[in-house]
């Protein structure tokens, strides 16, 4: 589900965890899939947008970037 604009600023405004845990949450999610196909070709503006519809849609929880976090470590420890 895509939110337009509008949408989008009224589910951050509106959410329960807050703005800054919103900014915490996509800085974080940005990081994990920085190299992902599907992020990693577009511009600063629509990234910025995707990661935060991600946020807001529930699709980047906390849960969710703690288990990708973990698996990308364990992926670089058995690379070394």
């Amino acid at each position: 589900m895509v939110l337009t604009k509008m949408q989008l600023g009224e589910a951050v405004l509106t959410s329960k965890l807050g703005r800054y845990t919103i900014v915490k949450l996509a800085l974080e999610w940005i990081d994990l899939m920085k190299h992902n196909k599907d992020y990693k070709n577009l511009a600063q503006p629509e990234l910025i947008n995707k990661v935060l519809n991600d946020v807001v849609t529930n699709i980047a929880n906390p849960e969710k970037i703690l288990e990708l976090r973990a698996k990308y470590e364990k992926r670089s420890k058995m690379e070394i």
